[in-house]
């Protein structure tokens, strides 16, 4: 719980300031960078981590390796979770970060899972009825899983719309159970 309220005060930070110098986009793409580059390069994810290795030091990978490919706002960004000894916050900050990059722009990520592929007209009636209820503009997220047997489960947020034939079928064993 500590680590995502510290994410989201450095998130809301970098994003203001972000905002203010017009690069959200940038550097939203920039901490996509950041954590897929820790996440596929373990050893660097440990450098910036462990607790002996100076800051300074780490700084200066960080900057060997990113200088050119990230924004200074992200860099310095970096720098500031290095010298606080924050970086195992990172991949939360960048998940908050893209949140709120969402939120400011009116777009809203929703996971749709079905059992078959969706056509394009089904996506395309999907997100129309879907922006006309939330006004806002929908990012489909789709996921295939033959367990649901048909229909479709849709998440916004914390809510799930479970429309598929094995909630139904699920809900429908439960009501028969509850009958005896």
């Amino acid at each position: 719980m500590r680590s995502s309220a510290l994410a989201r005060r450095y998130a809301g930070a970098l994003f203001e300031t972000a905002k203010d110098a017009d690069l959200i986009d940038q550097v939203e793409s920039d901490l996509g960078l950041l954590t897929f580059t820790l996440e596929s390069t373990p050893r660097l994810k440990e450098t910036l981590t462990h607790p002996l290795i100076p800051p300074e030091r780490k700084k200066e990978i960080v900057a060997d390796l990113l200088d050119e490919r990230v924004q200074g706002v992200t860099l310095h960004f970096l720098d500031l979770l290095i010298d606080k000894r924050r970086t195992e916050i990172l991949e939360d900050v960048e998940e908050e970060y893209v949140r709120l990059a969402n939120e400011y722009r009116n777009v809203m990520p929703v996971m749709v899972t079905s059992a078959i592929p969706l056509t394009c007209d089904e996506k395309s009636a999907l997100r129309k009825v879907l922006e006309q209820s939330t006004g806002k503009t929908i990012e489909l997220q789709l996921e295939e899983d033959p367990k649901i047997i048909g229909g479709l489960t849709i998440q916004i947020g914390d809510t799930v719309i479970d429309g598929s034939v094995r909630g139904y079928l699920e809900a429908l064993r439960e009501q028969l159970l509850g009958q005896h």
